[in-house]
């Protein structure tokens, strides 16, 4: 990004500009960016696939793919996870807590299952801590007490310090472009 240095923010003393003044200088802040042309900026923005997890009042298991999920803080170990109204978003938020799944490169049927596409065959094993299920196998899973839910527009952001948290040797899943990748060098 350039910035005119003439319009950065605390450039000139006594006149420092509201930085989100000086992004409509830049034509940064335009309220009619065109959604399609938004997503395919972000889609550009590589990520690894998470499957969030979570059991419901029953004990039936619940899991949401997302690639929104990011650390926030080392001490205390703290995570975000962005989520859109919908089931995942109600049992995380009448549960309190969720697993987060991390998956490897191998297990992409898992990520299609829990996008709404269910695999008939496919027969996902979790391991179940304090009412906190996690995908067995995959490339690393947290166990998360949400701590913090922040409503931004149309998506709830969920935060959470990690309760416990684990990995296995592998490589990811990352998804690019809206479309899914592996590594081209192994891990």
């Amino acid at each position: 990004m350039i910035v005119s240095p003439a319009r950065q923010v605390g450039q000139n003393p006594g006149q420092e500009q509201d930085w989100l003044e000086s992004l409509d200088f830049m034509g940064v802040r335009d309220a009619s960016i065109d959604p399609m042309s938004f997503r395919k900026s972000v889609s550009l923005f590589a990520t690894g696939i998470v499957v969030l997890t979570c059991e419901d009042d029953d004990g039936n298991v619940h899991g949401a793919t997302v690639n929104s999920f990011t650390s926030v803080s080392l001490e205390p170990p703290t995570v975000l996870v962005s989520l859109k109204p919908g089931k995942a978003n109600r049992f995380i938020s009448r549960a309190g807590r969720y697993g987060a799944c991390i998956l490897n490169e191998e297990q992409q049927e898992f990520s299609a299952h829990f996008a709404g596409k269910p695999q008939e065959t496919l027969k996902p094993d979790f391991l179940v801590r304090d009412r906190i299920p996690t995908l067995r196998h995959c490339l690393a899973w947290f166990e998360c007490a949400v701590i913090q839910k922040v409503q931004v527009h149309d998506h709830t952001l969920f935060v959470a310090e990690v309760t416990a948290c684990g990995n296995e040797d592998g490589s990811p899943l990352m998804f690019y472009g809206s479309r899914y990748h592996r590594p081209v060098v192994k891990v």
